[in-house]
């Protein structure tokens, strides 16, 4: 009889557990890490609206024009970014995100915004007047998911722009007094009403502004 070993190497599997368990862990843990990040960057991005929404919001105020209007939203915008600056990067060294004054724009994104201006539709353009695209827009940089190494995989992004996205709000601006008393009494007095017929002026003691036209003895309450 051959004599047969107890123990035989080549046809052995016992070792395999090892190796399946490491591999198991290790993909276990990259999905983990993966799932992480998505929830925090979509949370960041919650926060990232936010400030944008309440910069715009301060350019939309009114009784201020509208260079003190787009000063403020920028004030703004720095207190809000200084106050959470791992996820702004504002005051950070090394931020996971990235919320910069450098991309912040404020004012008619039609016009200031070249991503959204390219977006824009030709019908969109010619009805700006009556669809207007006023407010604030930053762009967010997910640094901390754009870092991201998967084990045997590599990087999740090639290019910073992969992970660089818009964040706008869109609030129509309320004019000063001024701008709404020289609209009425200057543009559309002129522009519309003076045209008509029968219209008479009442006095009026502002010399910068005239009186408000009546039509058949009707006044217009504009508000201003």
């Amino acid at each position: 009889m051959k004599n047969r070993l107890k123990y035989n190497p080549i046809h052995s599997s016992s070792g395999f557990i090892i190796a399946d368990f490491l591999f198991a862990f290790v993909l276990v843990l990259s999905i983990g890490i993966f799932i992480f990040g998505i929830t925090f960057s979509l949370a960041t991005i919650e926060v990232a609206q936010y400030i944008v929404w309440s910069t715009a919001r301060n350019y939309s105020t009114a009784n201020v024009t509208e260079a003190v209007a787009n000063t403020n939203a920028h004030t703004k915008f720095q207190n809000l970014t200084a106050q959470f600056p791992s996820l702004t990067g504002n005051g950070e060294a090394d931020p996971w995100f990235e919320l910069l004054e450098t991309n912040l724009v404020v004012g008619d994104l039609s016009v200031l915004d070249n991503q959204l201006k390219s977006e824009i539709s030709a019908d969109d353009k010619k009805n700006r007047d009556r669809q207007p695209w006023t407010g604030a827009s930053a762009k967010i940089y997910l640094k901390l998911f754009a870092g991201f190494k998967i084990p045997f995989l590599g990087k999740v992004a090639k290019d910073k722009a992969d992970f660089e996205f818009p964040v706008r709000a869109l609030i129509i601006r309320n004019p000063s007094q001024e701008e709404c008393r020289n609209f009425f009494y200057n543009q559309r007095y002129g522009e519309g009403i003076k045209k008509l017929e029968n219209i008479t002026l009442a006095p009026t003691s502002d010399a910068n502004f005239p009186a408000p036209a009546t039509l058949n003895g009707l006044g217009e309450d504009n508000g201003c």
